[in-house]
């Protein structure tokens, strides 16, 4: 199958695999779903990998009444709240924190992803359950569903390989006809080399296209890949650490790489 790109800057409302650009944060559908998640937009690459699947789920008729899914690596989102205010049922996984540092981020409980003035907590419990699941090894058990989707985790598997067979597996997950929808990082600068260490690993264009072309063997689609950077002021500004929370959709780690988000959306056939 042919490699699919495009070259405009990328947009919400057509939405497709892509990076995260200051311009979508200007788009009326950001600030539609920035009040779903009950929050204030501001211009960071996290945020925007919320609205990012939220969109893209919505886009393609995911998230709606009698339909299921399945997150991976949740964290604590907002989005399985949004997702049972749309009536969707979900099962939301994380692997148990296991040391006091990742407690912040780690979940234990169904209750870790309710959010208040998203919907009531009568509603998220009919809707949502837990689930400890370790990415690197997904069961076979957890049934097929509508969608899946991950909000930037597959880079902390262990390497760059461990995060593309994550998303090969978790396509037995999918129902035919289903949806995947993952963000993770991608590696912005002009350096032919990147990161890759046990616990994050930046993706480059080259690894995001062996990706597709993995996924295509599968005989699932990614859809096109858009690799524009943006060309606003925010795109072009490097955030350096400490960091800060209004400007940070491009940063520097490890002293070197300037990174970002990235988006892509699987169709299974």
């Amino acid at each position: 199958m042919a490699i699919g790109f495009s070259t405009n800057e990328p947009s919400l409302e057509s939405v497709t695999s892509q990076l995260c650009t200051s311009r979508q944060f200007d788009e009326p559908t950001y600030d539609r779903l920035c009040t779903e998640i009950a929050q204030k937009k501001i211009y960071h690459r996290k945020q925007w990998e919320y609205i990012y699947i939220l969109r893209a789920l919505e886009r393609f008729g995911a998230m709606q009444p009698g339909k299921s899914g399945l997150g991976f690596g949740c964290g604590k989102e907002p989005l399985a709240a949004v997702m049972a205010k749309r009536g969707t049922t979900v099962i939301c996984t994380d692997i148990a924190p296991i040391e006091a540092a990742d407690q912040y981020w780690g979940s234990t409980e169904v209750r870790d992803y309710f959010y208040d003035g998203i919907c009531s907590w009568e509603h998220f419990a009919k809707h949502v359950r837990f689930r400890p699941v370790n990415m690197n090894a997904i069961p076979d058990d957890l049934g097929q569903h509508d969608f899946i989707w991950s909000s930037c985790a597959f880079e902390h598997l262990g390497s760059l390989q461990h995060g593309i067979d994550f998303v090969l597996d978790a396509n037995k997950c999918l129902n035919p006809g289903g949806i995947a929808v993952h963000t993770t990082e991608f590696n912005a600068g002009e350096r032919g080399d990147t990161l890759e260490t046990e616990s994050l690993s930046l993706y480059r264009k080259e690894d995001i296209l062996r990706l597709k072309e993995s996924v295509e063997a599968q005989g699932n689609t990614l859809l096109t890949v858009n690799f524009n950077k943006g060309s606003g002021e925010l795109d072009n500004y490097v955030d350096l650490p400490p960091y800060n929370r209004d400007k940070h959709l491009r940063l520097m780690i490890a002293e070197k790489y300037i990174t970002t988000s990235i988006g892509i959306i699987i169709l299974k056939h």
